[in-house]
């Protein structure tokens, strides 16, 4: 990391999903079984197992490097696997605040529109920009209003 980025850079956290692996690996015993089985094992059904062994390894990736927020003196960097997902530039920070995050509402990336949500658990910092609103999630969201009062210089929250 060269000495200018790192004189930009306020803070790094991390938010993975860990524990999701646990839910991915066992969708994949039905997959191999069917795979096991001579009679089963047609050219759809191994294009189908593989076709989900590559989208449960392609997740099971996600969820173990989590998404990686970069606090920078310009602004939040939303980043996954190396890739630069999304930038919020300070200036269009109107506020935010934690909230409960639901179930329902899924986890990994979601969102359409200028709603954006990076989520693994259940509790997230809700980001209000002039353009749209992103949804941080983390085990411990108040690192990241922390991080954000000093990314803002503690703007008004909620």
């Amino acid at each position: 990391m060269n000495d200018a980025f790192q004189s930009d850079m306020l803070a790094e956290e991390t938010h993975a999903g860990r524990v999701w692996i646990l839910l991915i690996v066992p969708a994949l015993i039905g997959p191999a079984i069917s795979l096991s089985q001579p009679r089963w094992r047609t050219p759809m059904v191994v294009w189908a197992a593989m076709l989900v062994g590559l989208l449960a390894l392609g997740v099971s990736a996600m969820a173990w490097s989590g998404f990686q927020y970069r606090f920078l003196r310009h602004g939040v960097e939303i980043r996954m696997l190396g890739f630069r997902l999304r930038s919020i530039p300070k200036g269009s920070i109107v506020g935010y605040s934690i909230e409960p995050w639901a179930f329902a509402r899924g986890y990994g990336i979601r969102g359409i529109g200028s709603t954006r949500a990076y989520v693994w658990t259940n509790q997230v910092v809700h980001i209000r920009t002039s353009n749209g609103e992103i949804y941080l999630g983390h085990s411990d969201p108040e690192r990241i209003v922390r991080d954000l009062d000093m990314v803002t210089g503690v703007l008004t929250r909620g």
